[in-house]
């Protein structure tokens, strides 16, 4: 999210030689890293970590000038435009909520999405920091007929490899995994967090097609990785 302070700071600022290269008109600079916003948003569609945020933002101005409510269907995305409306389905349980994204953040390499805190709670991980997510940008504003949906496309498909309680087995098997697959299939590890434990969980996809999936699979078997599950994530 896009405090405040950024934006009125109280501080001195040191006075360098050396000039920085302006901003272009579709970037932003926030602790000292710039960001690029997305020219469109149009086919958005990414699975990361969400987190929320809640009462020390409430009343607060968003990026976008709004007040944020805590209690609304927000959130915050530090490259696509605003505003972008977007499904986010939480992995953990199935749980989906269509969201307004008017706000800049999280400002966190591991983070894709801060939602507010009533998303958390629709989605179902308000008592935890964060939840494995996909977001998918429906594009209400620009193109509003792809909110309609579309009857030829039940859903985007991925393979979790493993669930490991230790994050250095999931990066190890990451490892092995993206070592035997081409370049282009993408690979992480998303980390899910319950009442009861951590996992932390090895993806691989979207997968674009069923072919590609079964070549996916007999490559991982074949290395002894591990035995495919296929993970539907519905649109």
């Amino acid at each position: 999210m896009l405090v405040q302070c950024l934006l009125t700071s109280c501080t001195t600022v040191p006075t360098t030689s050396a000039k920085k290269p302006a901003l272009k008109d579709n970037e932003y600079e926030v602790f000292g890293k710039v960001y690029q916003i997305m020219p469109s948003n149009l086919g958005y569609i990414e699975i990361g970590i969400a987190s929320w945020y809640g009462k020390k933002f409430h009343g607060r101005l968003t990026a976008m000038g709004e007040t944020y409510d805590m209690y609304a269907m927000t959130a915050a995305h530090k490259e696509l435009p605003l505003p972008t409306a977007v499904k986010v389905t939480n992995l953990d349980n199935g749980r989906s909520v269509v969201l307004r994204v008017n706000d800049r953040g999280p400002f966190h390499d591991d983070r894709l999405i801060d939602v507010s805190y009533g998303a958390a709670r629709e989605l179902g991980f308000e008592h935890q920091g964060t939840a494995p997510v996909v977001v998918e940008a429906l594009d209400e504003v620009n193109h509003p007929e792809r909110v309609q949906g579309s009857p030829k496309d039940p859903g985007t498909y991925y393979l979790q490899i493993g669930a490991f309680r230790s994050e250095l087995g999931a990066e190890r098997l990451m490892a092995e995994v993206v070592a035997i697959l081409p370049e282009d299939v993408p690979a992480r590890v998303l980390i899910s967090e319950t009442e009861d434990a951590v996992l932390h969980k090895v993806w691989v996809g979207p997968v674009a097609s069923l072919e590609e999936e079964e070549q996916i699979e007999a490559r991982i078997v074949k290395n002894n990785l591990g035995t495919p599950l296929r993970v539907l994530v519905e649109h």
